[in-house]
Parts: structure tokens; sequence; C-alpha cells
């Protein structure tokens, strides 16, 4: 006779990582399980993508283990974040000062066009035909 097991949900997982924590736990022995039904693995790639988390859940008394080792890993990936952010936030920051220093000078920039291109007045078109003709 089978017994019920009480599951607790012991996290909300993107589908991205899915696969990563469900397999973290069971290799520290744990019994993960998800709640909702991914049929198999067209919901996680294709056309067929889970966009939405996913609950991960654990028997009750495995609850306090489970998310431990959950915590040790969210702590382990955080400076890889934070370093992809800094990247990020550096990037933006250096895009922003381009534009600004192309703004701050843009009367500058065309006026130093306007001077390398002659411009063509009605006087030097009657001036050249002139001078076309008298040939």
């Amino acid at each position: 006779m089978n017994k019920a097991v009480d599951i607790v949900v012991v996290c909300k997982a993107n589908p991205e990582w899915l696969q990563t924590v469900l397999g973290l736990l069971r290799k520290e022995g744990f019994n993960p399980t998800t709640l909702e039904d991914l049929s198999g693995a067209v919901a996680l790639s294709g056309c067929g993508k889970v966009t939405y988390p996913i609950s991960v859940a654990v028997p009750a008394e495995e609850v306090s283990g489970a998310t431990s080792v959950l915590r040790k890993w969210e702590q382990a990936q955080m400076p890889i974040v934070l370093g992809i952010l800094l990247e990020a936030v550096a990037l933006l920051f250096l895009t922003w000062i381009v534009v600004f220093a192309l703004l701050a000078n843009a009367g500058t920039i065309m006026l130093e066009t306007e001077k390398d291109t002659e411009m063509i007045t009605p006087e030097d078109r009657t001036e050249g035909r002139q001078r076309w003709s008298a040939s």
C-alpha cells in the first residue's frame, strides 16, 4: 500500500534554469518534482516553450535541506549576475557619453562639413554658362 507524501514548493524556477535546479537537487540526494505538467522536453524547447516560472517541490521532510542547497546555489550565482549587470551599466554609460558628446558638438561638426562642400549659387551657374559659351 502506497503512503501519501506531502510535498512543499521550495522554489519557482525560470524555464531556462529548471533542469539545472532539478539536477542540483537530485545530485544532493533530494527528490524534486515539478507541479506543472511540462509534457516532456517539448515544453522546454522550440515553439512550445514554457515562459512562466515553474514550481519545484520536494517531500516535506526534505524542505530545509533543499532550501539550504538552493540558497547556496543562488549566492554562488550572484557574482556572475552582478558582473553582467556592471558590464551592461558601463556600456550604457559609455554610449550616453558618446551620444552627448556628438550632440554637444553637432553645430561645430555641421559648420565644418558646410565649409568643406562648396555651395553652388545661381551666380555660379550663370558664370559657368558664360565660360562654356565663350569657348
